[in-house]
């Protein structure tokens, strides 16, 4: 059972989970059944991603130290039962999709977001800038909860789409890619950093100054699109009349920038450190968009569930590093 926990990463799981729930509910979706049925297959969706990605990635992996542990690649789980897991995930959203929230247009874009993932996962170590399509299959998740609502989608779902892709784009093509310099160098694999001139020596990665400007405004525009509902008047920044969304917004967004910087300036003898703020940073940039969508949050369902819910997504990777991982918290890979 581990093997298997630790083949789909559990701790991951709310960010997928939620893209077709967050979109759904910019576009005017506040029935819980629809959103937990959305919900099952956003974390269909995270398991189908990632099980299929080392599913694909096998042999690459099987030569890394970082990650030749990982269960595939020790043999724990068999490719033929990793496959029936990605596949069954995504025939199971594809059922739950036509019984319960068929749309045709809802259908056809859920369709698109597994063929994208797919896209990444078969060549994300054959081609470069491909975490351009994985954020593309993100905010095509978004928009099928859009669409699963109505036909007419919302800009505020839109923009709500367009941070889950800003999002992938940040946590893959930088924090990721950065940290496998040095043995994709190695095996011939070009990926962003590298094209724009990341090197890796026996104690440090050396990044130009492209690759850092590359890295910084991403970032920055992660957080701007994050506050675009802010901005456009579709959520208040005051919540019983106080600015507690925008307290909150600004400190995670100074936090994301300096862990962004720890990222970019940690040597690469200590990829431990740059694993951990790379963790920091992703699970604090998640917190950005509830935030964000507080006020309606709390208009819809109330103080105490939305509560709950923000606790839910902090604790949620906690609990399920330690279970896994123990006392070292993250996956070292």
């Amino acid at each position: 059972m581990k093997n298997y926990l630790i083949l789909i990463r559990p701790y991951g799981m709310l960010f997928l989970g939620f893209a077709p729930v967050f979109a759904a509910i910019a576009n005017g979706e506040f029935n819980y059944f629809n959103l937990t049925l959305l919900l099952v297959i956003g974390l269909l969706a995270h398991i189908f991603t990632f099980v299929q990605n080392d599913y694909y990635d096998i042999e690459i992996d099987s030569k890394s130290k970082f990650v030749s542990n990982r269960p595939l690649v020790k043999g724990n789980i068999t490719q033929k039962k990793a496959f029936a897991v990605f596949f069954s995930s995504f025939l199971i959203s594809i059922i739950i999709s036509i019984v319960f929230l068929f749309s045709l247009y809802s259908f056809v874009v859920l369709l698109i977001s597994f063929l994208l993932m797919t896209l990444y996962n078969k060549y994300s170590k054959k081609h470069f800038g491909m975490e351009y399509i994985l954020g593309m299959g993100v905010f095509t998740y978004g928009i099928f909860g859009a669409l699963a609502v109505s036909n007419v989608i919302s800009s505020l779902a839109i923009i709500v789409s367009f941070f889950g892709f800003m999002q992938w784009l940040f946590s893959v093509g930088v924090s990721a890619n950065l940290k496998d310099v040095e043995y994709d160098s190695k095996f011939g694999i070009k990926t962003t950093p590298m094209i724009l001139g990341v090197k890796a020596t026996k104690d440090k990665l050396i990044i130009p100054l492209s690759f850092k400007i590359y890295a910084v405004g991403i970032k920055i525009f992660h957080i701007i699109s994050a506050s675009l509902p802010f901005y456009l008047g579709y959520t208040s920044i005051f919540v019983y009349n106080f600015p507690i969304p925008l307290f909150f917004f600004l400190i995670i967004s100074f936090i994301l920038i300096y862990l962004t910087i720890k990222i970019l300036t940690t040597p690469i003898k200590k990829r431990e450190k740059m694993l951990i703020s790379a963790g920091l940073q992703e699970g604090l940039a998640l917190l950005l968009l509830p935030i964000s969508l507080l006020s309606i949050l709390m208009e819809k369902f109330g103080g105490i569930q939305t509560s709950l819910f923000i606790l839910l997504f902090i604790f949620w990777p906690l609990f399920w590093f330690r279970v896994l991982y123990g006392k070292k918290m993250i996956p070292l890979e």
